[in-house]
Formats: C-alpha cells, structure tokens, sequence
C-alpha cells in the first residue's frame, strides 16, 4: 500500500506543472511557474535547439520581448530573459529542442592527502600531476603563496584578469587540488602540487552563480584545453573540478548541464563533481535519492564524503551524515560513484573573502581555512586523477574512472553512500601504471601480466584492500578492467545499462521535495568538541550557503 501511495504522489508532483497546454518541452521547473500562474514572472532560460542558432533566432526572441544573454554555438544553445509566457511561445518554435530554468548554482562545502592515499603514491611513483592542466570552476582563486595559476578566465565579470576570489571558497578547492604546502612545511600540501591551474571564475561573491555561467566556463575549457597558458605552454586541460550542483528538474539527456558535462568527457576532459550535502533533512533522517546536478550525470566522476574524524588513520572513517546519496532523481541512476576525505579538510584561505573575514574561526595555521562539504572531496579526487594521468597520458576519462572505483577501498555501506567505495589514490595510480592504453580493443591490456598489481596498500598504518568492483549497471568485478574495452572509451556513455532491482526499497526512500526545502538545510561546517572524546555535531545549517 505504501508503495502505491508513493507512485501516486510521485506521478502527482511531475503532473503538477502540465495544467493547461502541455509543455513538454520545458523543464519541470518552468511547468511549475505556469501551472501557478506567474505567466509574467521574468526568468531567465536556456534553449537548446536542434540546429544552430542563427541572426533571425536571435532577433525572434528580441522580437518576442526576450533579451539574449549569450549563446553557446556548441551545444546550439542561447541564454535568454523573458517572461514565463514568453517562453511557452518560443516553445512551439519546431527547431526549439528543450528549455530549461537557468538554475542558481552554489559550491557544495584530516589530511587528505595522506587519508586518501596520494602521499603514498607520489612516495612509491613521484608523481605531482606535473603538466596537468587542472580546471577549478568556481568563485576564482585568489593569490595564495601556495598556488601557482597559470591562467584566469572570468564568466562573472569579464572586466576582471583572474586573481580573486571574493568569497573564498574556490581558493580552498584550489588548495585541495595542487597547494604547496609551502606556508605550512608542507604540512597542508594539496595532492597533486605540480598541476597546472586553470581559473574558470563562475561563482560571485555570494558564492552563488547560473547554470549558464558554469556551462560557459566548461565550454571554454573544452574550446581553449590545448590552448597555451600565461607562459606559452600548453594548458593541457585533462581535468575539471565541479564543486558545485543545483537540485535536478529534468532528465540529463535534457539537462544543459549535464550536457556540457558529457561533451567535455567525450572531448577527453574527465569532469570532477560533487554529490551534494544534502544527505539528511532537518530532523537528522538520513535522505536518499539528493544527488544534485550535473553529478547525476552518467558520464562525470561524482563523489561522495567521508568523515576522517581528525586523523590519518582509514580505520574510524565514516560516511558524513550530509553527503548526498543515491539514486539519482530522475532516471534512477547509480550514485556516487565513489567517496573521499572531506570532512575538516585544511587548504588555502583567500584573504579578505566573504569566508576569512566573516567567519575567522575557519582560520588555521596563518593562511589556511578548514571547510567540510563534498566540496572538498571532490578535488581530493580531482588531483588523484591528474597524479594518475601523469603517470599514464593515454588513458581515456572513462578508463579513469574504472580504475578509481576498481581500486576504491569498499566499506560495509550502501552503495548509494559511497559507490564503489573509498578513494585509494595510490591503488589508482598503482592500476594507472599498469595499463597499456595502445592494446587493441578486446585485448589483453595489463603490463607485465598484471604482476605488478598491488591489491591492496597500506595508507598511513591503515590496510586498503581494492574492491575490484565497478559500478555500472549491477556492477562489473574480477577480471573486468584487465582487458581494453570499448566500455572504457569516450564515446561510450556509463550507465546507460543501469536497471532496477530488487534491493532498492522504495518504501524507505526519502525524496527531494517531501524533505529537503533546497538551498535552506544544508550542511555548513561542523563542529569539534577536543576532550577525552571527540563529538561531531554535523547538524549546523548555515541560510543558504553551499560548501
């Protein structure tokens, strides 16, 4: 009975937007809008179209009352403002393919780099993600002794040269990424120290932005990854980091987001993102089915949070209590896809940002903030992946991610908590170094016989054995990723085979709109009681700030 309940409300919230004509070519969001009559409500929209738009498409919204606000030729796409009746009519254009709300986008927020493994594999390869250029979409990143940007693009306010982040919150993911360490003996060293970063300024000062300046931003990377850098070399663009995401209204077949996601994956970029903090409601009840977009996207690598509790050691790690789980809203998806440190993780602070200045507590050891967030971990991740692309150039963004879960340490959780499991970073790099990339498809593509595999490390005192399993539809193990695959190249969209089965209980899952009021109860930090034992309080909600 309860079941039925359930698919009946659930039918009733996506019928709630189609009184009236039906619209089917806007996303949930709009439908909602009309269906509540605010016909002259003025929102701004992103089309999509099924050819590329023209002079006359452009002058056919001016006409209509719209203002265009940019246009994003690859993916046949145009920006624009006007009113909810406005859009209804462009919808009947034939050439209209979809339109969707152009969503406020905001940042999901030990050591982790011992915690995950990545001390370990620069010790055992020596690699830093030298030359690897590493794209941080995000509220910019300001100048820090302990980074080294090779190159600025501003999409909020293109005035600006790059150096700033008012915020503060991409300066930390920046740190996670590639700090030096140096203004703490290297005790707050990033990951993969020796990549080359690239500011993609997307987020103001709120720490908040659109879909379609994030959308901008990956579009530039894509267009401008062999592109030179400050210094006249290469960008070298193999990696962007997403922390970032807004609440899914539409399928990612349909999602601009989600799109520009895919394509820059298919141009060889493996795309970075974080889950989401919305793991629990206000009463602390755990949530299912809050992975936010685009890391509801098949084809990026989305990553959940883990709590290291203060220390280095795996043993006492846990799943936080805020980290978005799966499955995803719409189609049901597998995710995340695998999990990191990202509780209490100390990077760099931006001096003078909206974080440092209003929230000094933050402040550790001189120029370092700690946050908490899936913010966090998704760069830990973001910087093993360039540590492994050093260490083997030819791999494809999905060969990446098989080897991530593959080597993934799996816990005694749900899947939908952490994916395949717990980011080992020297696992991946260890499996990284042992793939030939040049095999023909359906071959054999271990070195060495696979000899070389290790199975298992031992990361600071604590044993990580591999999983050795991928999840892809009821999940791959064993031998899988010892043959090269047409699964693991880039045309291939991941999950496409993902099917239901009987281990999902509906009954008992949690959706978005019977608990979560989006934007008000997330997560902001938590807090640390030091005496005999340590109290973890991740019940904090900061207004509408995303970490």
């Amino acid at each position: 009975m309860k079941r039925i309940v359930f698919l009946m409300s659930f039918c009733l919230l996506f019928a709630g937007g189609l009184f009236g004509k039906d619209h089917a070519k806007l996303d949930r969001h709009i439908r909602e809008k009309s269906a509540k009559g605010k016909q002259n409500e003025k929102i701004t929209v992103i089309i999509q179209r099924t050819s590329p738009a023209g002079v006359a498409d452009l002058d056919d919204i001016k006409t209509k009352g719209g203002k265009v606000k940019r246009h994003i030729a690859r993916m046949k796409t145009i920006v624009a403002e006007m009113t909810v009746a406005q859009v209804e009519k462009i919808s009947d254009n034939p050439m209209v393919k979809h339109i969707s709300m152009d969503e406020p986008i905001k940042g999901h927020s030990g050591e982790s780099n011992v915690v995950s493994g990545a001390v370990l594999a620069t010790q055992t390869y020596g690699v830093t993600g030298a030359n690897i250029g590493v794209a941080i979409v995000d509220s910019g990143i300001a100048p820090h002794p302990d980074l080294v940007v090779v190159k600025s693009v501003d999409f909020v306010d293109p005035t600006r040269n790059g150096g700033y982040d008012a915020y503060g919150h991409g300066t930390h993911v920046a740190g996670i990424v590639a700090g030096s360490g140096a203004s703490s003996g290297g005790a707050h060293k990033g990951v993969a120290p020796g990549v080359k970063l690239v500011d993609l300024r997307a987020l103001g000062a709120n720490g908040g932005g659109y879909s379609s300046d994030v959308i901008a931003a990956i579009d530039w990377a894509i267009t401008n990854k062999n592109a030179n850098d400050n210094n006249g070399q290469p960008l070298n663009i193999r990696v962007i980091n997403l922390s970032l995401g807004h609440q899914p209204y539409e399928s990612t077949a349909d999602d601009p987001l989600a799109t520009i996601c895919r394509l820059a994956v298919q141009n060889g970029i493996v795309v970075v993102v974080s889950a989401g903090n919305y793991g629990k409601d206000v009463n602390g009840h755990t949530v299912y089915g809050s992975i936010t977009s685009p890391g509801n996207e098949p084809m990026v690598i989305t990553v959940g949070a883990m709590s290291t509790f203060g220390t280095d050691s795996r043993f006492d790690d846990a799943v936080a209590t805020y980290s978005s789980r799966g499955p995803t809203m719409v189609e049901h998806r597998m995710k995340p896809d695998l999990a990191a440190p990202g509780s209490h993780v100390a990077a760099t602070l931006a001096a003078g940002s909206f974080l440092a200045v209003s929230h000094p507590e933050l402040q550790v050891d001189g120029p370092y903030m700690m946050l908490s967030g899936t913010s966090m971990a998704a760069p830990v991740v973001a910087g093993t992946v360039a540590l492994m692309l050093q260490q083997n150039p030819g791999m494809t963004p999905n060969t990446v991610k098989a080897a991530l879960m593959y080597t993934a340490e799996k816990r005694n959780v749900s899947a939908f908590s952490v994916g395949a499991g717990y980011l080992n970073a020297a696992g991946a790099v260890n499996m990284a170094a042992n793939i030939n990339p040049a095999a023909a498809v359906g071959q054999y593509w271990l070195r060495n016989m696979g000899f070389d595999l290790n199975y298992s490390n031992v990361i600071a005192g604590s044993p990580a054995v591999w999983g050795k399993t991928i999840v892809w539809g009821k999940g791959y193990t064993g031998n899988a990723l010892f043959y090269n695959a047409h699964a693991w190249g880039q045309t291939i969209v991941w999950g496409d085979t993902i099917v239901w089965d009987e281990t999902i209980v509906w009954d008992e899952t949690i959706v978005w709109e019977d608990t979560i009021i989006f934007g008000e109860t997330l997560v902001w930090d938590e807090t640390i009681v030091w005496d005999e034992t340590i109290v973890w309080d991740e019940t904090i909600v900061w207004d509408e700030a995303f970490f």
